[in-house]
This record gives C-alpha cells, sequence and structure tokens, in this order.
C-alpha cells in the first residue's frame, strides 16, 4: 500500500494523465510496436517516474519503521538473529533517510530539464543552477538538504565504513555472538538480557 501520497497535485494529475495516455497507445505484448513518444509524452514520463522514485522511498522510510519492532523468528531467515535484524532495520533507514535529497536533486533537474547527468545531480549543480534560483525551490532544497546533514554522519559510517553501533545494541550483539559459539547460554537469554542491558 502506497503511503505517500500527491495524487491531488496538479503536476502529477498532468504527469499521470499524459503518460496514462501514452500507455494507452502502446502495444502491450510487442513493444516494438509502441508509437514514439512526443516531447510532451517523453517529458511526462519521465517526471511521473522521478517522482515514483521519491515517493517509493518516503514509503519505504515509513515500512523500515514499522518492521524495526517486527522481529519473528519464525518469519525471518534462519541466518538472522533479533541483533542483525535491528541493525539492518537502523541502517536501512539511514541510508533511505538521506537518499530521498539525492532523489529530489535529480527530480528537479528532469522537471526542469536542465539536462545534467543523473550522476552529477548534487547541491551544487542543482541549488546554484541558473533555472533553479530565485524560484523558491532552491530554498525547499536547502531546507531538505539542511535537515538530511544531521543523519550523513550515520549513513556514511554504514556505508563506507562499519555497522551501526551503540551501547546497548552492542550488547545483545555480544550475547547472540556468544550463542553461535555455545547455545546452551540461550537458555539464560532472559537473565543477560535484563542484567547487562542495565549496565
Amino acid at each position: 500500500m502506497k503511503i505517500s501520497s500527491l495524487k491531488d497535485h496538479k503536476l502529477i494529475k498532468e504527469a499521470s494523465g499524459v503518460s496514462v495516455g501514452y500507455m494507452r497507445k502502446c502495444d502491450p505484448i510487442d513493444s516494438s510496436k509502441d508509437p514514439k513518444a512526443t516531447r510532451k509524452e517523453s517529458y511526462a514520463i519521465e517526471t511521473f517516474l522521478s517522482l515514483g522514485n521519491v515517493l517509493s522511498c518516503m514509503d519505504q522510510l515509513h515500512h523500515a519503521i514499522e518492521m524495526l519492532s517486527g522481529f519473528r523468528s519464525q518469519t525471518t531467515p534462519s541466518t538472522m538473529n533479533r541483533y542483525d535484524y535491528i541493525v539492518f532495520g537502523i541502517e536501512n533507514y539511514y541510508l533511505r533517510l538521506t537518499s530521498i535529497y539525492d532523489r529530489c536533486l535529480r527530480l528537479i533537474n528532469t522537471i526542469f530539464q536542465i539536462g545534467i547527468p543523473e550522476r552529477e545531480c548534487r547541491n551544487a549543480t542543482i541549488c546554484d543552477n541558473h533555472y533553479i534560483k530565485g524560484t523558491g525551490v532552491d530554498k525547499a532544497l536547502k531546507k531538505l538538504d539542511k535537515f538530511s546533514q544531521q543523519f550523513r554522519f550515520y549513513r556514511n559510517t554504514v556505508a563506507h565504513e562499519s555497522t551501526y553501533s551503540e551501547k546497548s545494541l552492542n550488547k545483545l550483539g555480544a550475547f547472540y555472538h556468544v550463542v553461535e559459539s555455545d547455545h546452551e547460554i540461550e537458555r539464560f537469554s532472559n537473565y543477560y538480557l535484563n542484567f547487562a542491558l542495565k549496565i
């Protein structure tokens, strides 16, 4: 189910309408018979897909929060314990949270038809572009960038250096590390977790 939605926004309605109109002209079985998209159709489809990338990332953030507290040993892969599950969820959240800004830069590149290659859609190349300055979009992007900056340290750490770490989580990880070498200790999990996590 989609959580993030801008379906009532004029841009979405128009891009969606033009995109669907083009798809209806296409052959569902043989794509070689598809008509060449007009400039308007190409623009609408690119905009619609780019916006979908932003909204999809926002949905995944909501799902990541919900899933973080949903560890179930019956449905989780057997090679993943509760510690692995929590770390995976936290790292996934930070990676996605900071990627929203990058996807917004690509969306602005598409909407304003700046023509910058996706890999070069960075803060300076988009926000300082003469098409963007003074539109209000530059200020909105700067606010979003400022918000995401506070999470980039964690994102960069888990993406390039090491596993997410904090004191109580490390203790949980240590417990599961010991259990892997001696399964009998798992019987004392309640004692260990109640005692160790309070220290």
